[in-house]
């Protein structure tokens, strides 16, 4: 897609933000000072960052980003139940010493601890750009009238890779250092519809340039006292990033018809005090004078350090109570993080420095909800691909030859892209928006975002020597994944904001040994796409929601054990009785929103049931128990979880009984009880 201006005053507005800090102070001294080797290192000089907050002894990921919704919500008048959308963008999932959650999702958390009940919630990865992804996922929505408020929620707590860096750096040249610069913070925005004209995004632009996803990478150590290791290439991701952030820059702003010039204040992301003043040389070089000054930078990094994902926000806030940033301003953001991902957002400041200063309240009020409908142009499912696990495993015998034998996640999404864009007749360069819905994956990798590296591994390439761009970002809901990756590509799709999206899933699940219940499978799928330029075939509407509150005591989470990673999941077979009793529910709700009778729906594609309880729901459902689709058994006869969608779907558009013109009812359910359905027309 090309940049283009939005319309001034037509997208979305910052009503409120929320910052949480945790009460320690860490200073560089001390870091350095608690490393096993004794380092050389001018820290402090090099980074400009002189301390910064660490969390771990009473808070985590998920208690600092629901202090900085309550915070947010605190000085606003939209409610926390008149919330439409609630997207989590952490990195962080650590939710307690040595355990990271992965089911459910960090938004089914926050949804019922703050009580968001009719928000639509998923959680949004994409290294440090996350929450500027999921502002610009909301955003967009709120351009096209879908939805009127969106709170994007982060929680950081990320200092821990510090702590397990200071056992393993080895000298000044480790690429463990980036680890040192690290602070916690949770940080939250509350969007909603810039009616009045005063302020709000002009625009927001992302991009993905998958090419030099090895140059930061996090994920679990392999020595004995485990924890999780941040590895980075810090001069070359420099170097990248700012090349690749700068031309972003100048794109858009040539695009709009303007100039750093036009632009009061300038924030970028939060990594050192010598990374943003090459930002400002190369900015002044690519523009041929002297646009921007580091007087009108905003540097945060004395006193937080780099938290990650929460940057931006948490530089806003600081910045309006200080007085740096006042009403009126306009402000230039530049996102920058690993996978490459590069952004610009162009804002302009309603009275929000003023009621941050004086801890005043907002006073917009929600927009009432729309009234769902059948959309009038339908977004298809130009193809489907599937991954044979044995068969991509296979093609890359000396992966397969690795400990934990089989496909890889990487694998996986190769083989279903492949056989997907060869279906649809489309290059890979085609391809506008790749979103990633896996849960599990090989080597439990934390960042880059999976779909970054699948962009990058894959001829997927959004650079400034790319003919085309491309937005790769990770979506994760458990086993509702794929739907709503599908919904949210469709609502982009539709709003104008790409072309052509394809939705991949793999699941790589390495259990601890001796686990109950059925695993899930090895596989994967992607699924291509497209507005349907005939208005024919295609999702007509979406629906989901929460049935009840998740049990505490079950999900899945990651593991250590004497340097050694594992899923420790509880019985995936539990729930699956509650998704057999909430389930009618919902898809009568969808049918009810859109004025479709239960008679005129031909299928419907469950999620993954245990044949139990699928026969049992067959029996006791009127009108659509007996239409209830029989999914082909899983190539290992297990859980096809983020796939049970693409492959039910395939099946009955192809010789499954169903002829072009007649509606199914496609359902997917996540351990977090949540339920989603949509409409879709063969």
């Amino acid at each position: 897609m090309s940049i283009q201006a939005a319309p001034a005053g037509a997208g979305s507005v910052i009503d409120s933000i929320g910052v949480a800090l945790p009460d320690r102070v860490m200073t560089t001294r001390e870091v350095l000072d608690g490393c096993r080797s004794r380092l050389a290192l001018p820290l402090e000089q090099t980074t400009g960052i002189v301390s910064r907050r660490v969390a771990g002894d009473v808070e985590y990921a998920l208690d600092l980003a629901t202090r900085a919704a309550e915070d947010c919500v605190s000085r606003s008048s939209i409610g926390l139940g008149d919330v439409d959308l609630l997207i989590s963008a952490s990195i962080s999932r650590v939710d307690s010493p040595q355990r990271s959650t992965y089911e459910p999702s960090a938004a089914t958390h926050l949804r019922h601890r703050l009580g968001c009940e009719r928000a639509w919630a998923f959680d949004v990865t994409n290294a440090c750009a996350g929450q500027f992804t999921g502002i610009y996922i909301a955003d967009a929505l709120i351009r096209a009238g879908e939805i009127g408020s969106a709170l994007i929620v982060s929680g950081e707590y990320i200092s821990h890779l510090m702590r397990t860096a200071q056992l393993e750096i080895a000298d000044e040249l480790d690429a463990r250092i980036a680890c040192l610069t690290l602070g916690d913070a949770g940080a939250a925005v509350l969007l909603t519809r810039a009616d009045d004209g005063s302020g709000g995004f002009d625009h927001i632009g992302i991009r993905t340039v998958g090419r030099y996803h090895t140059l930061c990478v996090a994920g679990p150590t392999d020595r004995p006292h485990g924890g999780v290791i941040m590895k980075t290439d810090m001069m070359g991701l420099a170097a990248a990033g700012i090349r690749e952030m700068v031309a972003h820059t100048q794109q858009t702003l040539g695009a709009m018809g303007l100039s750093p010039t036009d632009f009061d204040r300038f924030i970028p992301h939060q990594t050192s005090t010598l990374a943003i003043q090459a930002a400002v040389r190369r900015t002044n070089k690519v523009f041929g004078g002297v646009v921007l000054d580091e007087r009108d930078v905003i540097n945060n990094l004395p006193r937080r350090g780099n938290t990650a994902t929460t940057t931006h926000t948490v530089a806003l806030r600081d910045a309006s109570l200080d007085g740096r940033i006042r009403t009126g301003d306009r402000v230039l953001f530049e996102v920058a993080a690993s996978g490459v991902n590069v952004g610009t957002a162009a804002y302009r400041l309603d009275g929000l420095p003023d009621r941050l200063a004086r801890g005043a309240r907002s006073s917009r009020t929600a927009p009432p909800p729309r009234r769902p409908a059948s959309w009038r142009h339908p977004v298809r499912a130009v193809a489907i691909g599937l991954a044979d696990p044995t068969a991509a495993a296979a093609a890359h015998p000396a992966a397969a030859a690795q400990p934990g034998a089989g496909a890889t996640t990487l694998q996986l999404i190769g083989a279903a892209t492949g056989d997907c864009l060869r279906r649809a007749g489309v290059r890979a360069s085609g391809v506008d928006l790749l979103i990633h819905v896996g849960v599990y994956r090989t080597g439990m990798i934390a960042e880059p975002a999976i779909a970054a590296i699948a962009a990058g591994e894959l001829g997927f390439d959004g650079s400034t020597a790319a003919t085309g761009e491309i937005l790769a970002f990770d979506v994760a809901n458990g086993a509702l994944g794929m739907l709503d990756g599908c919904r949210i590509a469709a609502e982009l799709i539709r709003a104008g904001k790409a072309d052509t999206a394809v939705v991949v899933a793999s699941e790589v699940e390495q259990r601890e040994p001796g686990a109950v219940g059925p695993a899930v499978a090895r596989c994967g799928s992607a699924v291509l796409l497209r507005l349907d330029p005939d208005r024919a075939s295609g999702f007509l509407g979406f629906h989901s929601r929460s049935v009840a509150t998740p049990a505490p005591d079950r999900g899945a989470w990651v593991m250590q054990d004497g340097g050694h990673s594992f899923i420790r999941a509880t019985d995936r077979t539990e729930p699956a009785a509650a998704y057999a009793e909430h389930l009618p529910v919902v898809v009568a709700e969808l049918l009810d929103r859109l004025r479709v009778r239960p008679d005129a729906i031909r299928a419907v594609v469950p999620p993954w049931l245990p044949p139990p309880v699928a026969r049992r729901l067959r029996d006791t459902w009127p009108v659509l128990g007996p239409r209830l689709t029989t999914l082909p058994p899983a190539w290992d006869g297990t859980d096809l979880f983020t796939s049970a969608l693409p492959i039910g779907l395939r099946a009955v558009s192809a010789g499954g009984g169903v002829s072009p013109g007649e509606l199914v009812v496609v359902v997917g359910a996540s351990t977090g009880m949540e339920i989603g359905a949509a409409l879709y027309r063969i």
